[in-house]
């Protein structure tokens, strides 16, 4: 019975490892592209609140400004509409998946590489 409930603990775990790696490129157009850069969001054709995020480039531009270089400082702007709950939440129609925000996270932690 121990072995098997070490087993149900060892396959949970592993279904949680996100082999993504985090990467500026991976942020910008496997996770922000799709969920922020749509055409009527945060896209160069509306430039909604001064940020898009529909190709690599302006999205290190976006994220340089959200972030700061190095993950310094700012990021908090990015986590707080990320994960808010005070009706700030982006995006508004669908947040993102937890996987999603944790690697964003991890990705600030290791000094927003690539801005």
């Amino acid at each position: 019975m121990r072995s098997l409930t070490f087993l149900l603990v060892a396959l949970v775990a592993c279904g949680t490892e996100d082999s993504r790696p985090a990467t500026v490129e991976v942020i910008s157009l496997e996770i922000l592209a799709p969920a922020c850069g749509a055409p009527q969001c945060h896209s160069t054709s509306t430039n909604q609140s001064g940020y898009a995020f529909d190709t690599l480039a302006v999205s290190k531009l976006a994220l340089k400004q959200l972030v700061g270089p190095g993950g310094g400082g700012r990021n908090k702007n990015l986590m707080e509409v990320l994960t808010s709950t005070s009706g700030k939440l982006m995006p508004p129609d669908a947040p993102l998946d937890p996987a999603d925000i944790k690697l964003i996270e991890t990705w600030i932690a290791n000094g927003a590489q690539g801005l």
